[in-house]
């Protein structure tokens, strides 16, 4: 009965919520005396005569490759940085601390502007690569900690009980810890893939053609700057949340296989 009244009154609130934020929307777009013409942004969608992508897709596809890459190779450096943290050599851990101290608290904006003006000219590196780079360790420097923090909390009965039935330490690691860890980790990696990919906006500020640079052009052009705006706010959700649905599919997925 109590859960029942819980239930209720939270999905009051929540209504009430979604009212009051429906209201102010309302009434904000209304105060603008704006006219609103979404149909203009169509050939910087696609090209009609030509027919070939626009500007906002040539940004969606920049944005696209840009986070892919980054959320690959950050997951790496994340994985080998999160064990060397949890393994039992000093110099290698206190090293490792030092980056994820060092990415982790420092603005990602400041980091893309020293790696593409410092370090990017010492070793003639693209303004992508430096981009994906700075992105990737970033990310990386984040899942560290993560994958630190599960290994820590993750319960060592199941790996006892591997080793006692006589599986490797390799064994052990594929078959069992990693599976485990996995699937505690996969929700906070979903999170920090989602903030990677606005994150991914800021590389736009070293001239690499993304969604947010496609953006910016097309308001110099058209001056549609609302319209622009909010169709690539659109996008962006979008983005996320078919990376955050995939995500939670594949957390059902290994919770269905480690019940089977």
């Amino acid at each position: 009965m109590l859960e029942q009244q819980r239930s209720k009154l939270w999905s009051l609130i929540t209504g009430l919520s979604l009212l009051f934020i429906f209201i102010s929307l309302q009434r904000g777009f209304a105060s603008l005396d704006y006219e609103w013409d979404f149909a203009s942004l169509s050939d910087y969608v696609w090209l009609k005569e030509e027919q070939a992508p626009g500007l906002l897709l040539h940004g969606l596809w920049g944005t696209i490759w840009v986070s892919a890459l980054s959320i690959v190779l950050g997951t790496l450096v994340g994985v080998a940085g999160g064990l060397i943290l949890h393994s039992g050599n000093p110099f290698a851990r206190k090293t490792v601390q030092v980056f994820v101290e060092i990415f982790r608290n420092t603005p990602v904006l400041v980091q893309l502007y020293v790696m593409y003006f410092v370090i990017a000219s010492a070793f003639q590196m693209t303004a992508e690569q430096a981009g994906v780079t700075t992105l990737s360790l970033f990310c990386g420097a984040y899942i560290s900690e993560l994958v630190r923090g599960t290994l820590i909390n993750l319960d060592k009965g199941p790996r006892d009980a591997a080793l006692s039935l006589g599986l490797t330490q390799w064994q052990t690691a594929r078959h069992v810890v990693a599976p485990l860890a996995l699937r505690r980790l996969m929700p906070s990696l979903v999170g920090q893939y989602v903030s990677l990919v606005k994150d991914s906006s800021l590389v736009s500020v070293i001239s690499i053609v993304e969604l947010t640079k496609s953006a910016s052009n097309m308001v110099a052009i058209s001056f549609r700057s609302f319209e622009v705006w909010f169709l690539v706010a659109v996008v962006y959700f979008l983005l996320n949340f078919v990376l955050s649905r995939l995500g939670r599919s594949i957390e059902l997925r290994m919770s269905g296989d480690l019940h089977a």
